[in-house]
């Protein structure tokens, strides 16, 4: 755009000429749940200064697309949950408003895993039903921001937002061959952001490329020394290209469980590369919580409880953990964002779960998934009977584990982790099943629940190809506030190995209408 070669109006014309074509007809991806009728007129409006003389910034009349469970004026915010159609935001959420003043352009809002929690049906929502996988429509696209991820992918949109609090951006990046990044825990706002567990959520961007990332960093984040401070910290960290992985340290985690052998060899690949270009490679084996600290517990209602033998530390990680911490505060923190809405709906949870309940009697082709319902009473029922004492204990194991993850980046001189994002590849849809899939023992998102409960930043980037068509990501995860570092690396593996989530598309009938790469 700054060459003049496109304006905002084309961009945004050509994505909506592609999301007419393929999001419920033709592929029928079913990304998105809502378009804003004035995307055109934001872009008119971004031309028009730049005409002027006045570019906001790299994001100048970008289109970008958001999850639906983070606050745009205009629009419902409904966390996928038909129940909650009626619950309108008085205002763009903080971190919105802020892409908006980059001169950012808001196309609509992406489905998801409803209320951020997958229970094994990723990417399907009451509201708009499930979200397909742009690289193979037989697999799904993760989640809880499945519907981000497969925009992106599909070429709806160049960037979206996404919401991680155990996974939920990184895991969707992951099979649907993007950049997914979490930043350090605190760093984006959250105000504006229909919550799950204020202790582990995040914000974080979707996009292409670590470029792209980066900008959308420089502009989200709050002003923290060393990681993106809202003047183009983290895009100028770039700079380094390829040669920013020389005389890097790098942990590679060896008690990562239950790796498939497609996602083992793809992870063997990238550390052979990373050696040739410079980078110091460190076998490394996480601390554990103490046992003591862990609820005994076999399984748990939010996303991507444990059920299978993994490494025996990170198979307890979640349910033991940070399941027990979530479900305690989810209640009385979802009741507050809900009540601050100027529609109508439900304003608490307990209305909530009425709500839905009987949305799912009226419409049982369209039901709320029946273990999130479930999980909703659950966290009802800890919010009333975990003791104060609990809680405490809960949270002091949390505190420790924390410290003691940074202190293994301390001790090891260690500026990044790597390990496989989830430990197979994409699975099949959940109403689809296939016969062929294989998928070892464990939980596939077993690793993503370090960062998570670290609080540290993690950074999904595309790897490699399964054989199902389907990509696979590797985690870069750095020290608090390191997101500089953590993307500089990220690059510089990404330009090695010279992987773009442009597959996706071109798999599609009608690829002339597909816009393409789009970069202010």
């Amino acid at each position: 755009m700054d060459a003049g070669a496109i304006t905002s109006v084309q961009l945004v014309d050509a994505f909506l000429a592609r999301i007419a074509a393929h999001d419920k007809q033709g592929a029928g991806v079913n990304a998105l749940t809502a378009l804003l009728p004035d995307a055109r007129e934001q872009a008119l409006r971004r031309d028009r200064e730049r005409a002027a003389g006045h570019v906001r910034g790299a994001l100048h009349g970008l289109p970008i697309v958001v999850k639906d469970n983070i606050d745009v004026s205009g629009l419902p915010t409904t966390a996928g949950c038909a129940a909650l159609l009626d619950h309108r935001p008085a205002r763009d959420a903080e971190v919105v408003r802020r892409l908006r003043e980059a001169g950012a352009v808001v196309l609509g809002k992406a489905n998801m895993s409803e209320m951020a929690c997958s229970n094994g049906r990723y990417g399907y929502s009451s509201l708009a039903g499930l979200t397909l996988n742009p690289w193979n429509l037989g697999r799904n696209a993760a989640g809880s921001s499945s519907g981000s991820a497969a925009a992106v992918a599909a070429g709806f949109a160049p960037a979206a937002l996404g919401t991680d609090s155990f996974g939920s951006v990184r895991a969707p990046a992951c099979v649907t061959g993007l950049v997914g990044l979490r930043p350090t825990h605190g760093l984006v706002p959250l105000d504006g952001v229909l919550p799950l567990a204020l202790s582990f959520d995040t914000v974080g961007p979707m996009t292409r490329g670590v470029r792209d990332a980066a900008m959308l960093l420089d502009v989200m984040a709050d002003a923290r020394p060393g990681a993106g401070d809202g003047d183009g910290g983290c895009t100028a960290a770039l700079r380094a290209g390829i040669d920013a992985a020389r005389d890097v340290r790098i942990g590679v985690l060896v008690d990562y469980p239950g790796q498939d052998d497609e996602v083992r060899a793809v992870l063997q690949d990238a550390q052979a590369m990373l050696r040739e270009l410079g980078a110091t490679l460190v076998p490394l084996a996480l601390p554990a919580p103490p046992a003591d600290a862990l609820d005994a517990r076999p399984d748990a209602s939010l996303p991507g409880a444990a059920t299978a033998a993994g490494s025996a530390y990170l198979h307890t990680l979640y349910p033991g953990l940070l399941a027990p911490l979530a479900e305690a505060e989810w209640p009385a923190q979802l009741d507050a964002y809900l009540a601050a809405g100027v529609g109508g709906g439900p304003r608490d949870m307990a209305r909530l779960v009425a709500a839905a309940q009987a949305w799912s009697a009226a419409h049982p082709d369209r039901e709320v998934n029946p273990r999130t319902l479930a999980g909703m009473r659950r966290a009802l029922d800890q919010a009333r009977t975990r003791t104060a004492a609990q809680r405490a204990r809960s949270e002091d194991a949390l505190a420790a584990y924390r410290a003691a993850i940074v202190q293994c980046f301390q001790d090891g001189r260690l500026d990044a982790l790597l390990f496989p994002t989830l430990s197979c590849p994409a699975s099949p849809r959940y109403d689809r099943p296939d016969p062929d899939y294989v998928v070892h023992p464990g939980n596939a998102y077993a690793g993503l629940y370090v960062a998570s409960a670290a609080g540290l930043p993690e950074i999904s980037v595309p790897a490699g190809m399964a054989r199902a068509g389907v990509p696979i990501g590797l985690s870069f995860m750095g020290a608090p506030h390191g997101e500089a570092g953590l993307l500089r690396l990220a690059h510089a593996f990404e330009q090695a190995r010279g992987f773009r989530a442009d597959g996706a598309r071109a798999a599609f009938p009608d690829s002339s209408a597909d816009p393409g790469p789009a970069r202010a």
